[in-house]
Formats: structure tokens, C-alpha cells, sequence
């Protein structure tokens, strides 16, 4: 059960601090009502995964997720002053390890005249510096993975992020199993544990320890999970993933936002009816339009969650419209632009402290989100603080004469396993014209590597050279089969670099005033 991007559970709610309510159709305050309890057959199955199952995989995969997951369910009920003091705790731990470990942070804090010493309380971490994208960019990985990291043990991680530009960065497997955990606490608040049956429509690898194969067919049928591609809910492949889901009956659906509001779309079309009892959205903004029409047509209420770069963040619990922060794990502070904290429903950029990562710190890490803290505590019970909301992660949608979407996530996945594209913008000038710019980079001129290539000691792995004329040439050929189709013009440009826009943010997905 190596979930590889992003989360799954709770459980054994019997050994919660302070009892949950009960989850079966509890009012909200937005009038919406939680998912109903799973059947005793479901909890039994259930059981059979968590505690046969999951115990497996980690010794497999060397990823402990089980213990975290307990400590998790546990401290999710404690008072606020209890929650801060293990963020404390954990806070003066990482500021000396990474001073000590990570030629980066030593640097950076030694100009600022900042010791450990000097970081006690939540409130001095506000004496650190911000750090940026570009500077953990530059110093990967010599100067921001800890001396003292075991390298055979790092898991890569490589996204293109909000700005389309490549950003890669490791953990640990501990660190990792330590992620999960956070991903299944959360997740069991919209109904997802192990073995609920559900879908996963993203983009990449299924959730599971095994990623192709007979072992991953195996794995997903005892996990009770079907895993589409989000790619093919926007293109021709629409009716086979709709198929699919109606011959698997989930309970659940994770996807992304856009996703799941097409699929709403089209069942509504087709008169189709499949009720579901929650439904997960995850990577880019949940625009109201696209909640209602999910949660009208699929009878359920949508659980919106907000992270990035390793940071499962916050998540929504569905008892309100706030997101829950994971203080075991992570600060999370809403600073103005001389980075002073802000005032709860005041709207500044987000600051991410990753409180479990030693092996490549996050402290104090501008992640170019745009929020809003919420000053109130949640009617459900929990100690954990409240991120109003989040703006800043959306993009421009581009369409194409006909009425059809491109989709983001397409671009991102094609671009970011592309090696040597160091930044990329999809920009529409006309309605039938696309201009894809491309920043390449040392590495620029290799295909991706397949997977015999790929090199399990390596933290970038490169395909075959062809030369940086034929690798534009693939682009434009699956570009052109997989998402235009012939119904607009566009050109492939190679630049020395792509100009950010207003307030240092560049966005990667631009429509020039469109009609």
C-alpha cells in the first residue's frame, strides 16, 4: 500500500482521546451531510486490510505507516496547547538538525545571524528567513539533502508544481510511511479506509506498492480499488472510464476538480445515477460551480484537500467549509509580503515548515499559495486549527474552436517526465493558436527513460539521446495525438528562460483575453 503521490484512514476511532461523532449523516453547518458508516462487512473487511494487509506492504516496501497512523488518530483530538507543544518539540529538533546536516540552511541562517538556539517557540520561527523554490532548485542535491541521509533510502519525488517548472526533492521511506499516515487519517473523514471500495481517477501511478504488473492487478483487488487515468474523463476515452465505473459501484471517488465535475457532467447527460457517499478532490482549486454540480449528481458532499511538494497540508472534515491543518507535521503560517504573520481572514501567501522531513528540510518554505487562516475552532470536536481557504493554485483554462478542454494535468505529466525541460508555459494567443514555451536544460535532448532504463540508485534516471530536435519533434507528436487532434495550430518554442508575472508568480497555463 505505497500510495505513491498523496493519502488513506483512521480506524480504530476507539483509541481517540475524545470520542468522534458518529459519521452517518451528520448535519453540517453548510447543510450537507457526512457519509454514512460503512456495513459491518465493510468494517470487518477493512480490519482484514489494516491489520493483515498493511503490515505486509511495509515489510515489502520498508515504509512504516500503521504506528504513525495510531499516534495520528490519537493526537487529532488533543487541546490546541498540546498540539503546540509537540510542534515545538518538533520544530527545535529539525532547526538543529538541518543547521547541523544541511550546507543550505547553515548558509542561509548564518547571513541572517540565526542560531538554533534562537528558535524556541512558534513564534520565533517568524526570525528565520523565507526560503524559495529556486534556492532548494540550485542546491539540489548537495546542498539541501542532510549529510548523515542514507541515499539508498531516499524515494524521488519530482513535480512541476503551480509555476511548470521542475521541482524535484526526496524523503526517506520512514518520512514517507509518515506521509501516508497523515493521508489516511484525513482521508477517513470523507469514509476512505483501506479496502472501502473506491476509484482513483488520477493522472500517473494507482495507488499501491506495485506500480504494473500482475502484482499491482492483484493489489488492487484486494485493496477494492479501480485506478483511471483523469486523462482519458476528458478526451475520447470518456465512455469506457464511465463504463468502468459503473460495472466497479464505488463507494468513493478521488480525483481532481475539473475531473470530477466532467464526470458529473456526463453522467448527468446520459441519465445516469450512481450515488456515491464522498467524493475527494485534490490538486488544484475546487471552484464552487464544480462542487455542486459533483455533489447534486453523485448524491454525496465533496471533500476538498490542499497540499504540495511533500506536504499533505490540510483537509477538509466536512463538519464545515474549513480545512484542517496537520500540525503533527507540518507549520503553516499566512504572512504579508515583508513576511509578518497576518490575522486570521486576512489573505497573504502560505509558509509551509515540514516538521517530519529531515532528510531534505522544508523550513519556512514559500510555496507561492495564496490563503486565509479561519480564527474559529471546527463543531467537530478536533484540536487541529483551521485554513479558511486557499487561492493562487489555479490556472487559466484553455479551450479548444470545438469546445473541448485541454487538460492541465496532461502538460504537466509530459513536461516534467520530459528530462532537461527546466520550465515550460502553454500559452493560447488566438483561439486556434497554442504556443507551448519550453526553458531546456543540460539534459534537454534525452527521451524518458522507459522502464528498463530506470536506475534504482539514481536520483534522475535519462532515455536515449536523440538530440534536442528529435525530443521537440516526440513532444509535438503526442501533444498533437493526445490532446489538439488537429483542431488548432501550435508551436513548440525553446527560451532561455520564461518571465514571471505579476507579484513573482509565473502561471503555466495562460489564455491572452480569449472569447
Amino acid at each position: 500500500m505505497e500510495l505513491d503521490n498523496k493519502t488513506m484512514s483512521q480506524g480504530g476511532r476507539g483509541e481517540s482521546v475524545t470520542p468522534e461523532p458518529s459519521p452517518t449523516m451528520v448535519p453540517t453547518s453548510n447543510h450537507r451531510a457526512l457519509p454514512a458508516a460503512p456495513s459491518s462487512m465493510e468494517r470487518f473487511y477493512v480490519g482484514i486490510v489494516r491489520n493483515l494487509g498493511m503490515p505486509v506492504a511495509e515489510r515489502v516496501r520498508h515504509m512504516p505507516v500503521r504506528r504513525h497512523l495510531l499516534d495520528l488518530e490519537r493526537s487529532q483530538w488533543w487541546s490546541p496547547q498540546q498540539l503546540r507543544a509537540l510542534q515545538e518539540q518538533k520544530l527545535q529538533r529539525l532547526v538543529s538538525h538541518a543547521y547541523e546536516g544541511v550546507p543550505l540552511f547553515r548558509n542561509l541562517w548564518d547571513a541572517h545571524g540565526v542560531q538554533p538556539a534562537d528558535i524556541r517557540t512558534l513564534e520565533d520561527v517568524q526570525r528565520l528567513p523565507l526560503l524559495h523554490k529556486q534556492q532548494l532548485r540550485d542546491g539540489f542535491p548537495e546542498e539541501t539533502i542532510a549529510a548523515d541521509t542514507d541515499r539508498a533510502d531516499l524515494v524521488l519525488y519530482s513535480s512541476s508544481g503551480s509555476t511548470g517548472t521542475p521541482f524535484r526533492y526526496v524523503m526517506t521511506r520512514a518520512e514517507k510511511g509518515q506521509r501516508w499516515a497523515n493521508l489516511y487519517r484525513c482521508w477517513a473523514w470523507a469514509g476512505l479506509e483501506p479496502g472501502i471500495r473506491f476509484a482513483n481517477v488520477m493522472h500517473d501511478h494507482a495507488i499501491g506498492a506495485f506500480q504494473g504488473g500482475w502484482l499491482q492487478g492483484v493489489e488492487q483487488r484486494l485493496m477494492n480499488m479501480v485506478h483511471i487515468l483523469s486523462f482519458g474523463i476528458h478526451d475520447e476515452r470518456l465512455d469506457d472510464a464511465i463504463e468502468t465505473l459503473v460495472e466497479f459501484q464505488p463507494r468513493i471517488i478521488r480525483t481532481f476538480p475539473a475531473t470530477i465535475h466532467r464526470l458529473a457532467e456526463a453522467f448527468e447527460q446520459r441519465g445516469i445515477k450512481m450515488p456515491l457517499r464522498s467524493i475527494l478532490t485534490s490538486g488544484e482549486v475546487l471552484w464552487p460551480f464544480q462542487r455542486e454540480t459533483a455533489e447534486r449528481v453523485f448524491q454525496c458532499q465533496v471533500f476538498d484537500t490542499y497540499g504540495g511538494d511533500g506536504m499533505d497540508v490540510a483537509f477538509q472534515c466536512g463538519h464545515c467549509d474549513a480545512y484542517h491543518i496537520n500540525v503533527e507535521s507540518v507549520i503553516l503560517e499566512v504572512v504579508d509580503d515583508q513576511g509578518h504573520p497576518l490575522a486570521p481572514g486576512e489573505e497573504g501567501q502560505i509558509v509551509l515548515t515540514n516538521l517530519n522531513n529531515l532528510a531534505m528540510p522544508f523550513v519556512r518554505y514559500a510555496i507561492e499559495d495564496v490563503g486565509a487562516l479561519r480564527g474559529e475552532s471546527c463543531p467537530c470536536g478536533r484540536g487541529l486549527p483551521l485554513l479558511d481557504h486557499v487561492t493562487g493554485r489555479s490556472s487559466d483554462q484553455l479551450w479548444l474552436p470545438s469546445g473541448r478542454a485541454l487538460l492541465i494535468w496532461f502538460f504537466v505529466a509530459l513536461f516534467r517526465k520530459t528530462p532537461g525541460i527546466d520550465a515550460f508555459q502553454v500559452r493560447q494567443t488566438a483561439p486556434e493558436h497554442i504556443l507551448f514555451t519550453l526553458v531546456p536544460g543540460e539534459d534537454f535532448g534525452h527521451l524518458p527513460a522507459s522502464p528498463d532504463q530506470t536506475r534504482g540508485d539514481s536520483l534522475i534516471d535519462l532515455g536515449e539521446y536523440v538530440g534536442p530536435e528529435t525530443v521537440v519533434d516526440y513532444l509535438r507528436q503526442r501533444i498533437d495525438d493526445e490532446q489538439i487532434k488537429g483542431e488548432a495550430a501550435f508551436d513548440i518554442q525553446l527560451v532561455d528562460r520564461i518571465p514571471s508575472g505579476p507579484g513573482g508568480k509565473r502561471r503555466f497555463f495562460i489564455a491572452d483575453n480569449i472569447d
